[in-house]
C-alpha cells in the first residue's frame, strides 16, 4: 500500500531528478530520521543548524552540521566499497594538491560506512550566471589548470593497484581526475579563490575527456579556456 501511494504522490511531481528526492524522502523517512539524529549528536549546540540534501543519483543523504561537519549517509548500499575507496584516493592526493581535500574519517553506523568531512563553505559554479562565468572565465580555468596538472601527474604507489594497468604512467590528459570537476569545488565569495574540492567517490585514473565534459553546469567558453590553460601549463612544465 506504501509503494503505491508513493507512487501516486510522486506521478503528479515534474521533473525526474525533484521526483526521486521525493520518492527517497517518502520511502526512507524513518531511516534518514535516524541518520539525522546521529549527525546532530556531534554537534556541542542544544539546538544545532542542520541543512540535508540528497546526493546525486540518490545514493546518499548528506547531513550538514552547524557548518563544521558534514556527513555522508549510504542509502542504496551499504556504502563501504565507496567510502573506502574515496578515502585511499584523498589521503594519497592530498599532499599533492595545493588545493585543499578536505579530510574524511569513515565511521561504521548500522552496519553502513558513513562518510564524515570536515565542512568547507562556499560558492559553486552552479550558483554563477552565463555573464559571470564569462567573466570570470580565465579565473576559474587557470586554478582548474593548476589542479587538473597536479594531480594528473602524481603517481601515489598507495593507489597504484587503482589504476585499469597499475604500471600506467600519467601523460598529457591523462591520469588521475577527480571526475565531477565543474561541481565539486568552493569558491571564496570575493576572491574567486578555489578553496576546495570536495565529493571525491568517482575518482579514477584515465582520459581527461570525461571530467571536461562531464554534466551540464559548464559552458563550452568554460572548457575551451580550461584546454587552453592546462595544455600551455603542460606545455610549459614538460618542455626540454
Amino acid at each position: 500500500m506504501k509503494k503505491i501511494i508513493v507512487n501516486i504522490i510522486c506521478g503528479f511531481i515534474p521533473g525526474h531528478n525533484t521526483r526521486n528526492r521525493v520518492r527517497m524522502r517518502l520511502n526512507h523517512w524513518r531511516l534518514m530520521h535516524n541518520m539525522l539524529k546521529f549527525a546532530k549528536s556531534f554537534s556541542n549546540q542544544k539546538h544545532p543548524k542542520i541543512k540535508t540534501a540528497i546526493g546525486y543519483g540518490c545514493h546518499n543523504f548528506v547531513v550538514i552540521v552547524d557548518k563544521k561537519f558534514v556527513f555522508k549517509f549510504p542509502v542504496k548500499s551499504n556504502g563501504i566499497a565507496a567510502a573506502e575507496h574515496e578515502k585511499r584516493v584523498t589521503d594519497a592526493l592530498r599532499p599533492i594538491s595545493s588545493i585543499k581535500i578536505p579530510k574524511m574519517e569513515i565511521i561504521n553506523w548500522n552496519n553502513m560506512a558513513v562518510r564524515k568531512y570536515e565542512f568547507v563553505g562556499g560558492r559553486t559554479l552552479e550558483s554563477f550566471t552565463k555573464e559571470e562565468k564569462q567573466k570570470y572565465a580565465k579565473i576559474i580555468t587557470t586554478q582548474l589548470a593548476k589542479f587538473l596538472y597536479e594531480i594528473g601527474t602524481a603517481d601515489p604507489k598507495e593507489i597504484r593497484d587503482l589504476k585499469p594497468n597499475k604500471n600506467e604512467k600519467p601523460s598529457f590528459m591523462h591520469g588521475w581526475c577527480q571526475n565531477d570537476l565543474w561541481y565539486n569545488f568552493m569558491m571564496d565569495e570575493k576572491t574567486l579563490k578555489i578553496k576546495a574540492f570536495i565529493d571525491w567517490e568517482g575518482t579514477s585514473f584515465g582520459d581527461y575527456h570525461k571530467c571536461f565534459t562531464y554534466g551540464k553546469i559548464h559552458n563550452s567558453f568554460l572548457r575551451t579556456s580550461l584546454l587552453e590553460e592546462y595544455t600551455k601549463l603542460y606545455m610549459r612544465k614538460n618542455a626540454k
